[in-house]
């Protein structure tokens, strides 16, 4: 199986700059560009932020862009999106029980899992933090004991990663530290002990990176907006306009590999055999 994750695409109104770069105009080319080179992609999945401030016009403007690419797409909210404007906008995504925007998706790789860590909507915590309330792991639970009734390995996506990233701007953000436990606690019952969950995307950090989490591999990439620094000092963070990207996963059932598309990139390519160059 192919396919293709984006991550946080930070769109605004149209024709307005956000950090110094256009979102629209970012998110465009990389659509082109997934367009022209993986067209046989089986999914696309974008892990949150798809807007900065939850405009009704930003999520019009995402829809119509999305719609130009050749495979299906499945969009998650981040902390900057609006529940309801998100759900307007794109009521044919499924939601559970609770209003949350997650639900699973059978693929031929096996079935994909898709978390909200969105804050509800009448909390008054830190609203750029993320959560996965005592609902959202009871709903969690009953999706892996069903791919596990059904012997279907699991990969899981979300927006806020579960864990600390050792950038301490966005280690205050993440998953709030209650949550994590629990969500921690519940996927070591079904991760590296039963081999079940396969691999874990998440978005919000704005720079790739990759590793293991109770033995479960993950990894998140670049967005296609703006980037955040690697400044392991900084306590507050620092954006950037280092090159934007998206992934290309490929799965087999035994190996997951996640290439990151520097699709903006426009430079010289070198043919070894002759030297030359090509434009």
């Amino acid at each position: 199986m192919k396919l293709i994750h984006l991550t946080d695409t930070h769109l605004t109104t149209p024709g307005r700059t956000l950090y110094g770069i256009d979102p629209l105009a970012r998110l465009q080319a990389a659509v082109a560009h997934i367009a022209r080179q993986h067209a046989d992609a089986e999914l696309c999945v974008v892990t949150g932020d798809l807007t900065h401030w939850g405009e009704d016009a930003a999520y019009a403007s995402l829809r119509e862009c999305l719609q130009m690419l050749p495979m299906p797409v499945l969009p998650l909210i981040g902390n900057h999106d609006d529940r309801g404007r998100f759900r307007a906008a794109f009521p044919e995504t499924p939601v559970d029980d609770n209003g949350f925007v997650q639900w699973t998706q059978d693929t031929s790789a096996g079935r994909f899992i898709l978390l909200d860590t969105v804050i509800g909507d009448a909390d008054p915590r830190r609203p750029s933090a993320g959560y996965f309330d005592p609902r959202r792991i009871d709903w969690l639970r009953a999706q892996l004991d069903r791919a596990q009734a059904d012997a279907t390995p699991v990969f899981l996506f979300m927006h806020h990663p579960p864990f600390g990233v050792g950038i301490a701007a966005f280690d205050d953000i993440n998953l709030v530290a209650e949550d994590a436990r629990a969500f921690g606690a519940l996927l070591r019952e079904y991760g590296p002990i039963r081999g079940q969950i396969r691999h874990l995307f998440f978005g919000h950090i704005h720079r790739p990176i990759s590793g293991s989490w109770h033995g479960i591999p993950f990894s998140t990439l670049p967005a296609t907006a703006h980037q955040s620094g690697l400044d392991f000092l900084a306590e507050t963070d620092r954006f950037t306009h280092e090159a934007p990207g998206y992934g290309v996963v490929l799965i087999t059932p035994e190996q997951v590999t996640v290439h990151i598309s520097d699709f903006l990139y426009r430079g010289p390519q070198i043919d070894p055999g002759s030297e030359r160059l090509h434009d």
